[in-house]
């Protein structure tokens, strides 16, 4: 890209000592005519304004992004985004195989699988291979308590039939 002498350079400060009070006009001229500069005219000032410009320009190139990296970075979240979701479902149908199958948490992690199908079959294995039961066998040789408001526990099981109580509480 080359630059056309003839047109003004912007007045904004250089990042060299230059001022604004110090740069050309910003008023564009009439077409056809040549720029007219306050003051002489300075060639080394005029190129170092020239160079600061075209490099503000790159640097100013550099940080835009094209459509096509805007794209591929969004892209990449939503495949990070599907990747977390994708797994956290799949924590959720192992907790769930987990529970259902009553296995203790110490045996959970030789549950495994990549579909929620498989996670419980996986469940399933391990409560199988590990006997782990859903009601556990009570202690053997001690009792097994009947617990029955108003009875001891050795007590023959009675049904409370309130009719019958009530009946026999009215006769005289």
């Amino acid at each position: 890209m080359s630059e056309d002498p003839t047109t003004s350079p912007s007045t904004a400060p250089a990042g060299n000592g230059d001022t604004a009070d110090d740069a050309p006009s910003t008023t564009p001229p009439p077409s056809g005519q040549v720029p007219q500069w306050e003051g002489d005219f300075d060639p080394e000032r005029a190129a170092r304004l020239v160079e600061n410009l075209r490099r503000d320009l790159a640097e100013a190139r550099a940080k835009a992004k094209t459509p096509a990296s805007e794209v591929a970075e969004l892209k990449s979240q939503f495949d990070a985004l599907k990747g977390e979701l994708t797994q956290s479902r799949l924590d959720a149908a192992k907790a769930d195989a987990i529970a259902s199958a009553c296995i203790p948490a110490h045996l959970a992690a030789y549950v495994s699988g990549s579909t929620p199908e498989e996670i419980k079959a996986s469940a399933e294995k391990v409560a199988a291979d590990f006997s782990v039961s859903v009601d556990p066998d009570p202690i053997p040789g001690r009792p097994k308590p009947r617990l029955t408001p108003g009875h001891a526990t050795d007590d023959s099981a009675h049904s409370f039939d309130p009719v019958a109580v009530a009946g026999a509480s009215r006769r005289p």
